[in-house]
Order: structure tokens, then sequence, then C-alpha cells
């Protein structure tokens, strides 16, 4: 588990690598693919995981998406009015979930590859949230359990920033 998330150690998809193979250029990159293959459609509802929309309720901030009044205010009794808590858990994204529809087990090991999607989604949450609230302090946390059980998941927490310490 990690906060900061950074996607440092970038490896090219093995679907990349073979559709890069099978048209005998080695010099394509990722961007060639997107534009080859009409990626665009793709891209642009993909900016929704990569920058998503937030509301503001009772102190917190939450993905819009994963939001309703009764579901928080339920987590604010559940948690004691823990608000860290009840944000990290309402924005709480399981990637397994989000491609439910999606193979993950088949040649292009797409499974094995959405570690790499949670950190580059953290490390945008990380930037897009803290230019949006310059006044908290924007904790992302990505992890992918050992067990398999929730395959690589994210959220956010938010917390005031303390005068000359943020």
């Amino acid at each position: 588990m990690t906060s900061r998330p950074a996607w440092s150690e970038r490896e090219l998809l093995a679907f990349f690598r073979r559709w890069r193979t099978e048209w005998k250029d080695e010099k394509l990159s990722p961007g060639d693919y997107l534009d080859y293959e009409g990626g665009l459609r793709f891209v642009l509802a993909a900016a929704w995981l990569f920058c998503p929309e937030t509301v503001e309720y009772r102190g917190g901030v939450f993905l819009k998406e994963r939001f309703s009044h009764g579901t928080v205010d339920d987590w604010f009794t559940n948690l004691g009015g823990d608000r860290q808590r009840i944000e990290a858990v309402v924005n709480h994204v399981e990637l397994w979930t989000v491609f439910g529809s999606t193979p993950l087990t088949d040649d292009d090991r797409l499974g094995e590859e959405l570690p790499q999607l949670a950190l580059a989604l953290g490390e945008c949450w990380q930037g897009v949230l803290s230019a949006r609230y310059p006044d908290r302090e924007i904790t992302v946390t990505v992890s992918d359990e050992e067990d398999g059980s929730y395959g690589p998941t994210l959220t956010f927490s938010t917390s005031p920033v303390v005068p000359g310490l943020g």
C-alpha cells in the first residue's frame, strides 16, 4: 500500500507488444496504438476514471459516481463521524469491478496489467484532487491485496492543510 502513488516502473503492455510485433515496427508507441485502433472514444470515456467528478458534503470530498446522501449519512453514523475513514470507504474503487465485463485472464493478460493502471490512476487522482482542493491535504491510497481477493483498489481521503506544514 502506498500514498502519493507513482507509476515509475512502466512496462509495455502485453497486448501492445503483440500489436507492435504484428505491425513489424518496434518504434510504434502506445500513442500510435490509440490512433491506429480508434482509441479516441476509449480515451474520452477513460477521462472519467483519470479525472473523476467529485462532490463536497458534510466536510468531505466524494467521488460523484459513488456518492449518495443516504449512504454517506449512514457511514457517518456507523463510523462515529470519522470523516477521513468515511471518505476512504465511500471513495473505494476496485478495478476488477470497474472492468467486470472484460476478460482479465485471456491471452492479453489484462488482469496482470491492472496494478499499473491503478498506479497511473492514483497518480492522476493525486494531482487532480490536489489542484482542485488546494486547501486540503489529499491522501490517495493504491493497494493490491496479496491474497487477490479484491485486486487493485484505489481510494482517497482529505484533511485540512495545516498552515506552515502543507
